[in-house]
């Protein structure tokens, strides 16, 4: 018999054995030093062999203290991704909208739950990159729909500005739609603040990507407290395991966090900046960014090629032609440590002048 084809999804993180991963961003500094400690607590204190709280108070007290957004506007999730797919089918639209490119799953989610897609390709600015046009998107909306984007975006690395953000939601909410934005890389992003809710908004984080924890998924909702209430009626009892509630309660609450989630940050910023100018130089095209990662064009290679001669130097990087609106001649990288960025530039030198 044969067997039934899965959805095609594409993400990084799946490098081979050889390689420096440069596909998947999280902070460069990796996992907290003290997260073994961690989780030899909860393991010794066998939170694994209960349930977690029903309304996760503990979780939630300690979301609020990292990120100062209030208990009651907190939903949990087993990653933000989770929660992207329930909210539309929440908010009783029929109509999906996207700003491309973006986050990928979209295109199988929608169809999935019924969802009408409508992709809106983002404008680009000459050397300034990507950009956001909301004119456009309040038009593609129609009545009643839900608005996706991610900030910074992801692969460009634009941050739109909070002021667009805020006047784009309240148009959408004149028209009875919702603009949801992802910010699963605002804490690793420099000199960017999480957004505040406002008419129309709602948040989206990840901190996974933080803390470097992609085995220990956790995001949450930052939504106005009616839609709060409702959200955690609708989504699956016990969306997060004791194990990872407890581990992300003490990082949160731990006073190292913050100087360890700055350093990362610190490390993007100046990381990226050099990175940029060495690609440059050997004939790249980087694009601006305020993320853990550099969306890369390369029109004389096509990736496949490109990314053949890289894992032969030791190298992986993402695929970026995966994103709607971006061709064969684009990578994603992502920002590690000066030293592992320093294999990946002397790779891609090689490559191109070898």
């Amino acid at each position: 018999m044969r067997s039934m084809a899965w959805p095609m999804r594409s993400h990084g993180g799946s490098p081979p054995p050889c390689c420096h991963d440069f596909s998947a961003p999280f902070n460069p500094l990796g996992p907290p030093p003290w997260l073994g400690e961690v989780l030899e607590e909860c393991i010794g204190e066998k939170v694994y062999l209960r349930y977690p709280h029903h309304d996760y108070h503990e979780l939630r007290d300690a979301i609020t203290m990292f990120h100062g957004v209030e208990p009651e506007e907190i939903v949990v999730s087993n990653g933000a991704a989770e929660v992207l797919v329930l909210l539309p089918l929440l908010l009783r639209v029929r109509r999906l909208v996207v700003a491309e490119p973006g986050f990928g799953d979209h295109a199988v989610q929608a169809p999935a739950v019924g969802l009408e897609l409508v992709r809106v390709v983002m404008p680009r600015n000459g050397a300034k990159g990507f950009t956001l046009d909301t004119d456009s998107i309040v038009k593609a909306v129609g009545e009643r729909a839900v608005v996706v984007i991610s900030r910074p975006n992801n692969p460009t690395g634009y941050l739109a500005p909070r002021d667009l953000i805020v006047d784009a939601a309240r148009r959408l909410a004149a028209k009875g739609s919702w603009l949801i934005v992802d910010e699963a890389f605002i804490d690793l992003s420099p000199k960017a603040k999480p957004l505040e809710l406002s008419e129309g908004l709602i948040v989206v984080r990840s901190l996974t990507k933080t803390f470097a924890t992609p085995g220990l998924r956790l995001g949450y909702v930052h939504a106005e407290r009616r839609l709060a209430r409702r959200l955690d009626a609708a989504r699956q009892p016990w969306p997060v395991g004791s194990l990872t509630a407890c581990v992300y309660t003490r990082l949160l609450t731990d006073k190292r966090s913050r100087d360890y989630v700055q350093r990362g940050r610190s490390i993007v910023e100046e990381e990226a900046q050099r990175i940029q100018r060495a690609m440059e130089r050997i004939g790249l095209r980087a694009y601006p960014t305020r993320a853990p990662f550099i969306l890369v064009e390369h029109p004389q290679l096509p990736h496949p090629l490109m990314q053949k001669k890289l894992i032969s130097h030791g190298v992986y990087v993402r695929d970026a032609s995966s994103f709607y609106g971006l061709g064969p001649g684009y990578s994603r990288v992502s920002i590690r440590t000066p030293g592992e960025n320093d294999v990946l530039l002397r790779a891609l030198e090689s490559v191109l002048n070898g």
